[in-house]
């Protein structure tokens, strides 16, 4: 053992401090610190890492470095670089970052700046995107809604309305008499078949013919839930059928036509103005479900 190695050894233990302990402290291998204390530096990675495995250990131990190399230097081989780098020393020397690593993290608080500014764009244009999305559904459903339901003067209303117009301004015998001829073919005209074709659980087929009209109309006597679809899907109505409140259809376009009642037994149904009567009795089964397949005439 060196007088070096010797010196290091007591101060060590000295300090209490055991050779595990060391090399938590310092890093460095437990086999070089024995090399060190015993004086075999062959061990050693190189000259280099000799000294400033020495220097490392006697910072450990509360020993001055610079003095301890001035003393003992006949016994510690010499190396290239007699100034050894402070980043080596892993207990009190301070390490250096080199130029490259400095400039990254100069760069490092812009850079999570410019993301989080783009991260924030980004979750604004996507609540903006929802927002539209969600706005024109709304629009959507509220247009199928309505866009279809029959307005207060059906075809059917205006011409009478024109009729009974002529009627007021024209009180001649001729007019009377074109009154009087277009009345029965109105009465032929409401004139229709409607025939079950196929009754399936909850469901009914029903098929209109022999009129060129389909006009529905269904009247609550308390209330109850009524849907209307065409064929395609589309929604006439949905909603609660209030009391003593009628919905009417101008249907004659379609050829399709799919109702649903929650409670038939308070819900009235008319076709073209007759009384429609369920395929299934009411009373048996209050939710009815009626396919109207209509065919012109």
């Amino acid at each position: 053992m060196t007088e070096l190695g010797k010196r290091l050894k007591e101060a060590r233990e000295a300090k209490q401090i055991s050779l595990d302990e060391l090399q938590e402290m310092t890093k460095i291998q437990k086999r070089y610190l024995i090399g060190i204390e015993e004086g075999n530096y062959e061990i050693m990675p190189g000259t280099f890492y000799v000294r400033a495995f020495i220097k490392q250990y006697a910072e450990a131990v509360g020993l001055d470095s610079e003095q301890l190399f001035e003393e003992h230097k006949h016994e510690i081989p010499s190396s290239q670089h007699e100034d050894l780098p402070e980043q080596l020393s892993r207990v009190k020397s301070r390490q250096r970052l080199s130029s490259k690593t400095a400039k990254l993290i100069d760069m490092l608080p812009k850079l999570l700046t410019t993301i989080l500014i783009i991260a924030v764009a980004v979750a604004v244009w996507v609540i903006i995107q929802k927002s539209d999305i969600n706005k024109t559904s709304e629009k959507n459903v509220s247009n199928n809604t309505t866009e279809v339901e029959q307005s207060k003067n059906s075809p059917l209303e205006e011409v009478k309305n024109k009729e009974e117009n002529q009627e007021n301004k024209a009180d001649t015998n001729e007019n009377k008499e074109q009154k009087e001829s277009k009345q029965p073919s109105e009465k032929e005209e409401s004139v229709h078949t409607l025939t079950v074709i196929e009754q399936k659980g909850k469901e009914s087929t029903v098929e209109l013919t022999n009129t060129n009209q389909f006009i529905l109309e269904v009247f609550s006597k308390g209330t109850s839930w009524v849907e209307v679809h065409n064929g395609k899907g589309h929604t006439f109505f949905a909603g609660n059928l209030k009391e003593n409140e009628t919905q009417r259809f101008d249907l004659s376009g379609e050829s399709e036509v799919l109702v649903k009642i929650g409670r038939a037994t308070d819900v009235e149904m008319k076709i073209n103005g007759q009384p429609f009567a369920y395929p299934i009795n009411p009373s048996e089964q209050v939710f009815q479900k009626i396919k109207i397949l209509f065919k012109k005439s």
